[in-house]
């Protein structure tokens, strides 16, 4: 089953002070597994976006920052194209019935997509997918 992967599951790998024995656990199965993980294209800006505020927060050092980026490289995800003017449509109208992100909302329409499940640790997206009878992975 296609498991989508959101940018809140994978800031526990590259983010020390969030690091726990589910996160390195949950990262040993991503970088096993390849062709099993999805997300859309936009988890790449926003998993960059999180290392340069930890960064700006001093949660990370500067010589951390591509080797956070290398290890998010490292990880077999199938990113999802660039979705048509439709699943714009579709990711619009979950974003609004569920109260999300639009950035939140691509998560949920992929996986709703492909029929899989959801791992995240934003709860408002997990509630969100629950509700659509997504099953989910939560960390």
């Amino acid at each position: 089953m296609a498991i989508v992967i959101d940018a809140s599951a994978a800031v526990p790998w590259f983010l020390p002070d969030e690091a726990s024995e589910q996160s390195d656990y949950f990262y040993k199965q991503v970088v096993s597994s390849q062709g099993l993980y999805h997300a859309p294209a936009l988890w790449i800006w926003e998993t960059g976006h999180i290392l340069m505020s930890a960064l700006r927060r001093k949660r990370v050092l500067p010589e951390q920052l591509q080797a956070g980026l290398a290890q998010l490289h490292g990880c077999p995800i199938s990113f999802a194209p660039i979705p048509s003017a439709h699943k714009q449509f579709q990711i619009l109208r979950l974003a609004q019935t569920h109260d999300l992100s639009y950035y939140d909302a691509s998560y949920l329409e992929l996986v709703l997509s492909l029929n899989g499940q959801l791992a995240s640790a934003d709860s408002k997206l997990v509630h969100a997918a629950k509700s659509c009878g997504v099953l989910c992975i939560d960390l």
